[in-house]
């Protein structure tokens, strides 16, 4: 068993257009070149297995209002996302969701701002992958009116207790 600390990011659009309550935040505002979050390495062999008990959101902008989001993760990457960033979060795979997790963002920090928050439901996400499956996928979406920063860079990151042997 291992403690890992996985972490992706993405940089969104060069706009500071305000979020609703419900709105993809991605690194497109066209929805065929959104890309989910990959998180790799979960575990050390093929078909890994663990627990996911804390998922963390940092953000590059230092502003901490409205800042609430839910960190949607999958088994997969989705098939499709329906809209790009600011539209509404619509995506398929639900075969491969594993849940999610709404992180409030209260740190201010001179360079950035952080959160972090256990999951929506149950006390970890459990997973377990396919062979030769070794990444999750993480999607971002708004909980309040939101008014982000220009080109600013969302981190996720996953506290992982792997299991594999």
């Amino acid at each position: 068993m291992a403690i890992r600390n996985l972490t992706g990011s993405f940089t969104r659009p060069a706009d500071t257009t305000a979020y609703a309550s419900g709105d993809l935040v991605a690194n497109s505002t066209t929805a065929g070149s959104v890309d989910a979050v990959e998180l790799t390495h979960i575990g050390n062999k093929p078909a890994g297995t663990g627990m996911i008990r804390r998922v963390i959101l940092r953000k590059s902008g230092t502003s901490t209002t409205n800042a609430t989001f839910r960190v949607h993760l999958m088994r997969a990457d989705p098939a499709t996302v329906t809209n790009g960033d600011n539209g509404a979060f619509s995506i398929s795979g639900v075969a491969d969701y594993l849940g999610s997790a709404d992180v409030t963002i209260d740190e201010a920090f001179t360079d950035g701002a952080w959160g972090a928050a256990a999951p929506n439901a149950g006390s970890e996400f459990m997973i377990r992958l396919g062979p030769g499956e070794q990444s999750i996928y993480a999607m971002v979406e708004t909980t309040a009116a939101y008014t982000p920063g220009n080109a600013e860079v969302f981190t996720i990151g996953v506290d992982l207790i792997d299991e594999t042997p």
